[in-house]
């Protein structure tokens, strides 16, 4: 919520500018410029004053929606993956249509479905539980390493989306950092090694990987990657494999579908033999070089993008190595940039470079060829920024490039030691002893009925060891509340807008005292503001001027009586602050004065800033709308694919339609071939025809449909049994290295076959 309105949620009321630096530096700039608070307020432009309050508040309102719509498309991504799960299972005959079709129903938009809890004991101790949760990161920290690995996605969810969900709020992102710094304090502590650091799969790694997925690391990798992801996947010609034994596989696969002759050398070689044959060789030579030169790009790119890198992703990185430095001070530089590597690759960079598509960095559909391009860049990055050579009886082909390791790897481990040098966390994010008194709104979260439920229940299961001390406020609030309510039907999951309560306050206190002074210094402010222009006033300390003011004011009578009332009401909320032990009533009186004027000062800047700010946001709401259009495409994509299935099971066991209605299909063919030409070439393999049959044997070839393809097996010109072919199952066939397929009657060769229909029914049309 902006410093210009009022405590309240509701009434946004005009207050002075907030500063764009921290009070003492404020009141720096206001005392270099000479000018009392009541020349300043004077001087005060109202239309900017107006201007400023108005973005100020869609700032707000930017930030709150970038927070919900964040939450909503990770749980929608979070939902897709189950379901894609579900129908992989499908596929392999390990689940049912109605298990799939169940999953798909449970994806419900929770994002405009609200709730209100009406129990006020439900309220006040959810309340102080998450602001427990939220403010004594501790808790947090303790229990990460405790959980299985189950629980941790939905414990994520709460901690990046809901806690600390506000991703560009500078407190939030403060409090989240320093749990990350308790959790990685944890991690290597009991670390026997630096080789297995970061690199398990673990609470702490799956917290770090999904940090860089909230939105500041998603434009890092969005500006950073995808001009250079775009020509890889784009460039039709460019293969990067290596593998002698997958190059000898695919130069076979190719001669005998091109040629339409098997292949008569010997193919079952080792991977020895295939690296050592001069084709592979030949094919392999210029691969090698285009590796090169795409990995000298990619980290001549990774290198430039240093100022680019979102602070809390460097500043990880800045622990990681402090962590290093202090548990195993005596290994080696290459070492200590490795584990630093771990996380910004390995966790970061990577899953973007092989998956490019789930991060929407590339719009196009990925081969199967672009796929391998991009795992083998990620690999040599990887091994880039690990230091470690490749070799070994499993690697030995990917020997060759050590020189172009030997030439990037110094490169990789300078950037990386820069990338750990940042500000320290209080210097960078403006925290200093005011912040909390600077906040002038209360603090809410969205949060789900059933996170609220999962994160309770967690907490209880695992309290002795988070909270094992009696007295520990986490253990006497869960204990007092007893067990949580069982999870909700997804259908009746809903959010609820939750307002935090601090331990120290009390469930009917209206306001906080950061709320207090801030209502304080507003009421200063129009105290001031409000005072006629032609008044004589002599410029003093803040007491003085308010009692000069008082004075005029009564003097005035009735025309001044709502200017008496306002002053009135700024001494008795400066008494209250004073009586809750912030400070002395002069106390407040001048760092009120200093705050406005620094506050006033830089009031062009500030506005300036914020509509900066506001463009940034507005791309960012832009990049979370078009990916929760990708991701509702995907859901229509398996619902659209779910329909075919249930078509098929529909027919498969007979629906009574009228087959005469049905739209009658368009079938190319037949083409006719004897059993002894497809022998004879090859693409029968291996037959169950008794030999003294095959003369008087044909195979008619049709195609209902595109892609889809039918064999006929006639004896004597009389069709009997048939085999359907799918030209995908084919080609999926050919590039998984399955080089026969098994039908009940005979074997063909894969890739004879493949050429033979395209050039019957492709070519020959």
């Amino acid at each position: 919520m902006s410093k210009w309105l009022s405590s309240s949620r509701t009434n946004v009321v005009p207050s002075p500018p907030a500063a764009a630096t921290t009070p003492p530096a404020a009141a720096a700039a206001a005392s270099q410029q000479g000018e009392s608070l009541l020349s300043l307020i004077r001087k005060l432009d109202p239309t900017t004053m107006s201007q400023l309050v108005k973005m100020e508040q869609e700032l707000y309102e930017l930030k709150k929606g970038i927070s919900s719509s964040s939450k909503h498309n990770f749980q929608l991504e979070t939902d897709i993956g189950v379901l894609d799960r579900k129908i992989e299972l499908l596929i392999k005959n390990r689940t049912t249509l109605e298990d799939v079709l169940k999953a798909k129903g449970d994806i419900v938009n929770l994002k405009e479905k609200v709730v209100q809890l009406k129990n006020s004991q439900e309220i006040e101790m959810y309340g102080r539980l998450f602001w427990l949760l939220q403010r004594k990161t501790r808790y947090i920290s303790k229990i990460a390493p405790l959980i299985k690995l189950v629980e941790i996605d939905n414990l994520l969810q709460t901690v990046m989306f809901t806690l600390y969900g506000n991703q560009y709020e500078e407190e939030e992102e403060h409090l989240l950092l320093s749990m990350f710094q308790s959790v990685l304090k944890q991690e290597f502590s009991v670390a026997d090694g630096i080789p297995n650091l970061l690199r398990a799969n673990t609470a702490l790694t799956r917290m770090l990987a999904t940090y860089t997925r909230r939105e500041p690391g998603q434009q890092y990798l969005k500006n950073t990657l995808t001009p250079l992801l775009a020509k890889v996947v784009t460039n039709d010609g460019l293969n990067l494999e290596i593998n002698p034994t997958k190059v000898f596989e695919a130069y076979v696969n190719e001669y005998e579908s091109k040629e339409g002759k098997a292949f008569t050398e010997e193919r079952n070689l080792t991977a020895e033999q295939c690296a050592a044959h001069p084709k592979v060789q030949e094919i392999i030579a210029p691969r090698l070089k285009l590796i090169d030169g795409t990995i000298d790009h990619f980290v001549a790119v990774i290198e430039n993008s240093l100022d680019q890198v979102p602070y809390g992703v460097r500043w990880i990185t800045r622990q990681i190595l402090s962590l290093v430095k202090e548990q195993f001070p005596d290994a080696p530089r290459a070492q200590m940039c490795s584990v630093v590597g771990g996380f910004f690759l390995l966790r970061f960079v990577n899953p973007a470079v092989v998956t490019p598509t789930a991060f929407m960095l590339v719009d196009a559909k990925l081969s199967n060829i672009a796929k391998r391009n991009l795992t083998v860049i990620a690999k040599v990055l990887q091994n880039v920024a690990n230091n470690v050579s490749f070799g070994g009886l499993k690697e030995f082909f990917m020997e060759p490039l050590n020189s172009m390791l030997e030439r990037c790897t110094p490169r990789m481990n300078n950037f990386l030691e820069r990338l750990t040098e940042v500000e320290d966390l209080n210097e960078h994010l403006a925290m200093d002893r005011y912040t909390e008194l600077g906040k002038s709104h209360e603090i809410t979260i969205t949060i789900t009925l059933n996170e609220m439920y999962f994160v309770h229940n967690l907490f209880l299961q695992y309290l002795d060891g988070v909270a094992p001390d009696e007295k520990d406020p986490l253990r006497m609030l869960l204990q007092k509340a007893g067990p949580a309510p069982p999870q909700l039907p997804r259908k009746e999951n809903a959010n609820v807008e939750l307002r935090l309560i601090s331990s120290k306050e009390g469930q009917k206190s209206q306001l906080r005292p950061a709320q207090i002074y801030a209502e304080a210094k507003l009421q200063l402010f129009e105290v001031i503001r409000s005072v006629p222009k032609d008044l004589d006033l002599v410029d003093g300390d803040v007491t003085s001027l308010l009692d000069q003011i008082y004075r005029a004011a009564h003097a005035g009578g009735k025309k001044n009586r709502d200017l008496v009332d306002l002053l009135k009401r700024l001494i008795g909320t400066t008494k209250k602050l004073a009586d809750m032990g912030i400070d002395s009533e002069s106390a407040i009186y001048e760092r009120m004065r200093r705050e406005l004027s620094g506050e006033i000062l830089h009031a062009d800047a500030r506005l300036k800033k914020v509509a900066a700010d506001i463009s940034k946001l507005k791309q960012v709401e832009k990049a979370l709308e078009e990916y929760n259009v990708f991701a509702n495409q995907q859901l229509q994509a398996y619902e659209a694919y779910m329909k075919n299935v249930r078509t098929s099971t529909s027919t498969s066991i007979g629906t009574g339609r009228d087959k005469s209605k049905r739209k009658k299909e368009h079938v190319t063919g037949p083409f006719k071939f004897s059993h002894h030409t497809l022998t004879r070439e090859g693409i029968i393999k291996h037959s169950e025809v008794p030999e003294d049959k095959r003369a008087h044997i044909t195979l008619e070839f049709t195609s209902p449909s595109p892609g889809l393809f039918t064999v006929h097996i006639c004896y004597r010109g009389k069709s009997g049994a048939e085999i359907k072919l799918s030209i995908d199952d084919l080609l999926e066939r050919q590039a998984t290295s399955q080089q026969v397929l098994e039908t009940e009657y005979m074997s063909f060769s894969v890739n004879l076959l493949i050429y033979l229909l395209n050039k019957n029914f492709l070519l020959g049309r």
